[in-house]
Parts: C-alpha cells; structure tokens; sequence
C-alpha cells in the first residue's frame, strides 16, 4: 500500500481503469486519497456508471481523465440510458434485406446476400453508426462478400479473432455424407491462420443449425433425429477451433446457453417413466462429458415445444480485426446475463450466476434426496431452485420468434399497445389492478425504480389490438442502488468492502443462491419468480417479423429490410 500511496494520480488511474469493478471499489475503500480520487475523476465515475448498468469500457479505450472526452461519453451514456427507459432512440436507418440470415457483434451487424442463381452464398458487414448525412439514412456498409464460393447454411464471426466461421448447405448434394466448417478470417476471407484444421466436418446433413463461438470454442447445434417421440430436438457439437478438436457431443438437446467460456448450461428431455417426459437443465463444464448437476424444471413446461435463447459471455480479449467498428462500452463479464425457455405456454427468464454458483460450488446440495432416482450427484427439484432464480411470464401475449436477448436484457414484440406490467410508478399513481399483490410503495422518485416490476396486469379479451416494443431489464445493480437512494460516488467506495450496509456490498457478498433484488422489490414467488427486473414498453406502428438486440440498438426486421433503432448520441 505504501508503494501506491506514493504513485501520482495519472499512474493510479491508469491502474484503477484497468480493475474489475468489484476489486476498483475495494482498493478506493482503503483510504481517503483513493476515495477522494474516485469522487473527483470523470474517468472512474464514467467506469462505476457503465458497471451500475452491467457494461465496461472497451479493453481497448484509451480515455484521459482530463482531455474531456470521459465527460463526453458518461454524458452520453446517461443520455443513452434515459433513451432506453423511454424506448426513443436517437437515430434510425433501413438496411435491405436480401436473405434472412443475421448475426450482430457490437456495432457490426452482418446478414446474407443471395446470388443471382437465388443460392445464399454472400455476406454483408454494416457498421452500425448510421450515417446522418445520407438520405434516407442508412448504416455504411464495412465490408462485403458477394459470393464466399460455397452455399451457405448458417454463419457466424467473431470480431476478437478475426473469425468467420461457414457452415455449408450440402442438403442438394448427393455425394456428400458429412457437413464442412470452413474457418476463415473476416478481413480477407483465407484460412483462418490460428486454426490448425481450417475445415471441420461432421456426420450429420442439418437443415438448420446455429452456431456460437466463446473465445477458442465453436459451438454449433442442429436439428437431427431424435430418440424421443413428438419433440424436435436438437444435437450440440462443441470444437476447439484453434486445435481442431471435438471437445464435446450431445444428442437430444433441446437447447444450450453458455455460462463462462467453459461452463455450460443444457436443456434437456429426461424419462421421469416409461410414460412421462419432463425438462431439466444440466450443468456441466467442457472437458467431462457427463454433467455432474441436474435442475428440474416446472412440470407445467411441455417438454415437446421448448426452444432456449441466450447470447454469449464477453471474453475481455483485444481484437485482432483492425478497423472493426466498436462501442465504446460492452457487457461486463460480472454482471448478471439471462436465459430464456420459450415453450407453448409461457417464457421462463432464467439467471445465469446462480447456475454457475451451483456448478462450482460442490458444497451447495440438494435439501432432500435426488428426484425421480436421476442419475446424477448433486439433482435439484424445482421448488429448490428455480422459484428465486427464475421469473415466468405467460406466453400471451408475446409469441415465440419475435424475442432476443442481449446480455441481461430481453426484446420482444408484443401483440398489444397495453401496457403488460404494473411498476411502482404504477402504484404511486394509485393503479392497482393486477394479478399480483403490488409491491410496497416508497416515495423514491428514482426513474430506476419507476420502472421496476411488481405485477401483472390482467390479460386483455381482445389480442391483436395494436404492436408493441417490449424490453426487460433483469440486471440486478440499478435496482439495489436505487433502494439505497441513489447514494454519492464516495459512498459507493465507502460500502465496496468494509461497510455492511453499502449497496455494492450486498450484492457482491450475497452467497444464499437467488438472494436477487432489494426487500422493497419483493414479488409474489409463487406466481411469477423471485428474479427482480425493470420493464420498458412503447407501441409501434405496425407489426415486425423479428427482433434483434445488442447493447446499443434494437433491430426491427419485416419482409424487405431491418430497421435500425440507436439508443446512443
């Protein structure tokens, strides 16, 4: 300590920049010099504000505390953050659409042009920064690949790696048995040169697939055949791309979510009997081929109509893609990121960090003796787990396929211009109808907490009344800081480490899984889950076909291009 205490301050910012937040907030709890430097620098309250909203600086960003361009981006940012409460972007612009294959990294969005014979066999980089001078605005292309020389079933890339992975359509080719993986880099389309193999294979013909890749792993799952009756469910193949390696294989998943870059999370059918199916999840880290954890899921989940939808965790990696188009802000690594289970009756909204909690933890065991005589270790009933950790909404009226989901956040269309949600802002105003109890009120008038959930309202008759855009916050820190009253900079340092009650304390120090949200955010757990979250919602114009969503933007997409939303000045 006596050595920092001596370093000047642009040295310790240049440190502190570079700490986790968790670590940032402890090492400025040690003693005034640093507290008042963490009051006093933009750059650190630019570094504490982007945390509070489970985002971080570029690993790349290189802002000084004193040039003004820190001041620049945190009022940005808050500008940005109040665009996203009120769902009104600051800027839109149209990118035709020639074939519905997308994917969208940071601020590059990419999707699929079809050649002049009608095959898909082109890409298309946008840069998501639109373009205010052009008319009609638009987002400028980056780069563009007319034809790749193979038909194309599915894509995807990975900006950090300079990776373009293909998966080729062969469903029209009699003289091939397996499907390839060509591994390629998105600057100049040859061979991937870190891949010791640049041509993957398998022996599976998919008609459908989709692909994730997390730092060295290349994931891709596709519809095959299954050994269960009346499901569609799906087989999950994971590589190591660099070595070539198969790491993991696995049929009959009904979908996967990854946790960390070698954790994962499946969804699974199980035989409960000889008659009855249910779902579960499984956890399980890449290296052993059997998981050592099961979590049952609700019986009221039909185990034949389940699709999961997750992103990718942010690997805090430099890019090798010179010139790519980037935010100046990700998602963290720390804070909280969802899965969502989309079955025929409803979403389940499941948190990712206590899944992992339960998968390192060894010592967190179920309370009773395993359920229906599964074959694994440590195998949670559903009451055990999923009530606190987990939020349910029913399917009406949001429809599978026109959902995304971004880190802890959730898109999705809405078939009614109605709002769905009652908020404490809500019940301050004296609107009380809804089917569950309202939480109690405060007189805080934090817009944080405006927002936050704590009812349902009653299901209209009459659907199909008008559209709507609805996003859902599940990230836990706005939350726990607006029910401590939206406390000062140096308070925050103040409850990092040694102070019981500091906000950041107890949502960093909570052990006791699904310990989520603030006792004055409390939800009726039997009807809904314990998970806390915020919700926006503003009617549209007319209907979409799809929705897309990363940090900054949300992607409307109907039959002829995707329409671009920017949440950012």
């Amino acid at each position: 300590m006596s050595l920092l205490q001596h370093l000047p301050e642009e040295v310790l910012l240049d440190i502190f920049v570079s700490l986790r937040i968790h670590d940032l907030l402890a090492c400025c709890a040690t003693c005034k010099r640093f507290q008042h430097l963490l009051k006093h620098s933009t750059l650190l309250q630019l570094v504490v504000e982007l945390a509070v909203h489970g985002l971080r600086l570029q690993t790349n960003t290189n802002l000084k505390d004193d040039d003004g361009s820190s001041v620049d981006i945190l009022n940005a940012f808050k500008r940005s953050q109040e665009a996203w409460r009120k769902l009104e972007p600051f800027k839109t612009a149209t990118i035709p659409l020639s074939k519905y294959e997308y994917e969208i990294y940071g601020h590059l969005f990419a999707h699929g042009l079809v050649s002049n014979t009608g095959n898909f066999r082109g890409i298309e980089f946008n840069d998501l920064k639109i373009d205010c001078e052009a008319e009609p605005r638009s987002a400028p292309v980056w780069k563009r690949i007319e034809d790749i020389g193979i038909d194309i079933l599915d894509y995807s890339y990975d900006v950090a790696n300079d990776l373009l992975v293909i998966v080729e359509n062969i469903s029209d080719n009699m003289f091939h048995d397996r499907t390839r993986v060509f591994l390629m880099t998105i600057s100049d389309g040859g061979p991937h040169p870190q891949a010791n193999t640049t041509c993957l294979s398998f022996k599976h013909l998919p008609f459908q697939c989709s692909i994730k890749i997390v730092d060295n792993y290349l994931a891709i799952s596709f519809l095959g055949v299954t050994n269960f009756p009346n499901t569609q469910n799906e087989t999950l193949i994971i590589w190591n791309w660099k070595t070539g390696i198969m790491c993991y294989e696995r049929a009959n998943v009904f979908g996967y979510a990854f946790l960390s870059s070698d954790a994962l999370a499946l969804v699974v059918p199980i035989l409960k009997n000889r008659s009855t199916m249910i779902a579960g999840i499984e956890l399980l880290h890449l290296g052993k081929q059997n998981s050592d954890v099961f979590l049952a899921l609700p019986d009221t989940l039909p185990p034949s109509e389940i699709v999961v939808l997750s992103d990718k965790p942010t690997m805090d990696s430099p890019t090798l893609l010179k010139n790519a188009p980037q935010s100046p802000f990700v998602i963290d690594e720390t804070a909280e990121r969802i899965i969502v289970i989309d079955s025929a009756s409803s979403h389940l909204f499941i948190a990712c960090r206590p899944l992992l909690r339960i998968l390192l933890d060894e010592s967190i065991k179920p309370i009773s003796k395993r359920p229906f005589k599964l074959p694994y270790p440590r195998a949670f009933k559903w009451h055990q787990w999923g009530l606190e950790n987990t939020f349910c909404l029913p399917m009406q009226p949001i429809s599978p396929g026109f959902v995304a989901v971004n880190g802890g956040r959730f898109c999705s269309l809405v078939e009614q211009s109605q709002p769905i949600f009652i908020t404490n802002k809500d019940i301050r105003n004296g609107d009380k109808k809804g089917k569950l109890a309202a939480a109690k009120s405060t007189e805080d008038e934090d817009e944080e907490l405006d927002s936050l959930v704590v009812g349902i309202r009653e299901t209209p008759h009459v659907l199909y009344e008008g559209w709507s855009m609805l996003i859902l916050d599940f990230n836990p820190r706005p939350i726990l800081r607006s029910a401590f009253k939206r406390k000062e900079i140096d308070e925050l340092a103040k409850g990092g480490e040694k102070s019981e009650g500091g906000w950041w304390t107890r949502f960093r120090n909570r052990t006791k899984i699904g310990k989520w949200g603030s006792e004055s955010s409390k939800i009726d757990e039997s009807k809904m889950g314990g998970l806390s979250f915020r919700a926006y919602q503003r009617p549209m114009q007319r209907e979409y076909n799809n929705m897309i969503l990363s940090v900054n933007h949300v992607i409307r997409q109907d039959q002829t291009a995707y329409e671009v939303l920017q949440f950012i000045d």
